[in-house]
């Protein structure tokens, strides 16, 4: 049968929308089943080990402190890809549950995204993180001699915990700063989006040696020039690109779902 001229128009506009080539198809990270390419480490257990049943796979989703008390006391720590992985868009989402635990049971309800682990398991690994805490989510973390270029609003340069220095680009006025050295140093997100009341979305694009964090679409936090200084080698920090990637476990409930990865572009 003959399409009329409106039809025929309505098949192009149709042919305009089609979804894109496969080549921008995510792939899932988590499978939505169990933890098959993950691996677990925890407080006092180690590796793969949960006798107190801290990880529960349920409707797609992992959920942390499913089976514990509100106030109880907990162990901490996360769930590792068994891969590295480098020049990658990564992108999950998370929302909270009610619950909260000892050790952080006064604390704000806490969790994150470690990503770049190079080094051995512990809680907290070497890496850099993408803060999931409540009012700070998307700070940028380094931990044990990770450090990367980045620019901040010269008004908070000298702020102290809990108001460390705040990501502003260099085009609106940001200066440079080094983020990392030793221990654990902390870079709070450009505030241009708030959180959700339940599901947001958190993406990490990592390409070469440069890391953008986004919260719900919007960029809050960008470094470059990622490097590690390496204990064996002090004051000759080396290039990092690529690592293990991380769910932390906090000590507050947190459901994970569609945790999906992509080549960076």
């Amino acid at each position: 049968m003959l399409l009329s001229l409106p039809c025929l128009a309505l098949a192009s506009c149709l042919a305009l929308a089609a979804p894109p080539d496969s080549s921008e198809d995510w792939t899932p990270l988590f499978n939505g089943k169990d933890l098959t390419g993950w691996y677990t480490f925890l407080q006092e257990h180690g590796r793969n080990s949960d006798p107190d049943g801290i990880i529960t796979i349920e409707d797609g989703a992992i959920h942390l402190y499913k089976n514990h008390e509100d106030k109880s006391k907990v162990v901490m720590g996360y769930i590792g890809t068994e891969k590295e992985h480098g020049d990658y868009h990564l992108r999950l989402q998370y929302r909270w549950g009610d619950k909260k635990f000892e050790p952080r049971y006064a604390l704000k309800k806490d969790a994150g995204l470690y990503y770049h682990i190079t080094g051995p398991d512990a809680v907290w690994p070497r890496s850099l993180q993408y803060q999931i805490e409540e009012t700070n989510v998307g700070d940028l973390i380094a931990l044990f001699g990770m450090q990367l270029d980045t620019t901040i609003d010269p008004k908070t340069r000298d702020a102290a915990s809990p108001d460390y220095p705040t990501f502003l680009p260099a085009d609106e006025g940001g200066e440079p700063r080094v983020l990392g050295l030793k221990g654990i140093d902390y870079q709070h997100r450009l505030a241009v989006v708030p959180e959700r009341e339940g599901w947001n979305d958190v993406e990490i694009i990592c390409k070469g040696a440069e890391i953008t964090h986004l919260l719900n679409g919007k960029v809050v936090n960008r470094g470059t020039a990622v490097r590690f200084d390496d204990p064996a080698q002090p004051g000759a920090p080396r290039p990092l690109t690529r690592g293990r990637i991380a769910l932390e476990i906090e000590a507050a409930e947190i459901w994970f779902r569609n945790v999906e990865i992509k080549p960076a572009r």
